[in-house]
């Protein structure tokens, strides 16, 4: 009997780890594809990424656009002292044309 229970016991368990494992799923952000490395360290860091900042290490974001910044500062204000923007895109008001670019004049 105590087989049964101890079985039933690993049933029950295992179960429950799916199911948390199935809705913490389905309420992951969406993917940043990989080719967009530093939209997605800066939306979605990782552990060790956010364990570096913590540390004290800044990251300089390149050519973002202005949307993907003010998203960023937004949604991530506790990290803004390890944030550096440089070349930030500012898109035209009627959206054509080439974007124009913020430059700091840092070399």
């Amino acid at each position: 009997m105590d087989f049964v229970h101890r079985s039933g016991a690993f049933c029950a368990a295992t179960t429950l780890l799916w199911c948390v494992a199935v809705d913490a799923h389905q309420h992951e952000s969406p993917a940043i594809p990989e080719a967009r490395y530093d939209l997605r360290r800066l939306m979605q860091p990782s552990a060790a990424e956010l364990a570096s900042e913590e540390r004290g290490r800044v990251h300089i974001y390149d050519s973002l656009e202005i949307n993907e910044v003010n998203a960023a500062l937004d949604q991530n204000f506790e990290r803004i002292q390890n944030m550096m923007f440089v070349r930030i895109n500012h898109l035209p008001a009627t959206g054509s044309g080439p974007a124009e670019v913020e430059d700091d004049g840092c070399e």
